[in-house]
Formats: C-alpha cells, sequence, structure tokens
C-alpha cells in the first residue's frame, strides 16, 4: 500500500507507540533514581518510613535483577519507538515484527514483576498490571489481524 492509504489506526498506533516510549522514558529516569538510592549514591535520611522500606524492597531484589529491569526498560522503549516509525512507514519487519517483539516482551516483563515484586513497590495483581498488559495484547492483536496487510514494505 501507498502511504497515503495508510489506516488511520495504524497511524493512531503509531502515535501511542511514540506516547508510550516517552512515557518509558520518564519511568527509565525514576528506575535510574531508585539504582542510585539502592547503591547509596542518593542518601536516604530525608526519606519517610514509607519510602525507606520500599527502598529496602528494592534492596532485596538485588542489583543484578535491577540491572536486567533498566535493560529491559531501555529495549521496550528502543522497541516502542522504532515499531511506531515501522507502522507510520508500513514497513513488515521495522513495524510488524518489533512491534511483536516489544508486546510479547513487555507481557512477560508486566507477568514477571507482577511475581517477583512485593506488593509495597507495585508487585502482584493490581491495576498497573492489567494496564501493563492492556497495550501489548491490543498491539498483537491489531498488528497480526487488521492491519496484517497494511504492514507489507
Amino acid at each position: 500500500m501507498n502511504q497515503e492509504k495508510r489506516p488511520g489506526g495504524l497511524t493512531a498506533l503509531a502515535v501511542f507507540n511514540f506516547i508510550f516510549s516517552g512515557a518509558n522514558l520518564l519511568g527509565l529516569l525514576g528506575w535510574v533514581v531508585i539504582f542510585f538510592i539502592i547503591i547509596g549514591v542518593i542518601p536516604t535520611e530525608q526519606m519517610n518510613e514509607i519510602q525507606k522500606t520500599q527502598m529496602e524492597a528494592f534492596k532485596d531484589l538485588g542489583i543484578p535483577i535491577f540491572i536486567f529491569i533498566l535493560a529491559l526498560s531501555i529495549i521496550s522503549g528502543i522497541l516502542l519507538l522504532v515499531s511506531g516509525i515501522g507502522y507510520l512507514k508500513q514497513k513488515k519487519i521495522m513495524g510488524r515484527m518489533l512491534g511483536n517483539i516489544y508486546a510479547v516482551l513487555n507481557i512477560i516483563s508486566s507477568i514477571i514483576s507482577g511475581i517477583l515484586f512485593d506488593p509495597e513497590i507495585g508487585g502482584g495483581f493490581n491495576i498497573m498490571t492489567i494496564v501493563g498488559l492492556i497495550y501489548p495484547v491490543l498491539t498483537l492483536i491489531l498488528i497480526n489481524t487488521t492491519f496484517k496487510d497494511d504492514l507489507t514494505n
């Protein structure tokens, strides 16, 4: 299909990818701050007891797991951005394949964080787990059914 005939829904999906990629970047900054608190670069004296308890829960996860979370967040943000560009250009590999990889990675990530994190740091099955699953599932459905024939270049 030509660029002029790109479905509006595919363009909307690309815009959502860009928005979520930006939100991912902001979330990544938060993870970096928490990482610096955990390794002791940022002091915790001015935190209240709830915040200190949350930081202890993060410390209990361990540095390797935290680095894995940071890496996963970076990869998700990049996949969102690049697949969004692929949707706009109607590219099969850049849009459909990377969009599928993002969706599967994010579904797995949401399930793991729901299991791995304590409830006081956002773990368990809660509203954020549901929100973290809705867009990736919607992406999988849309790019593999509705927009499958539009992502062919």
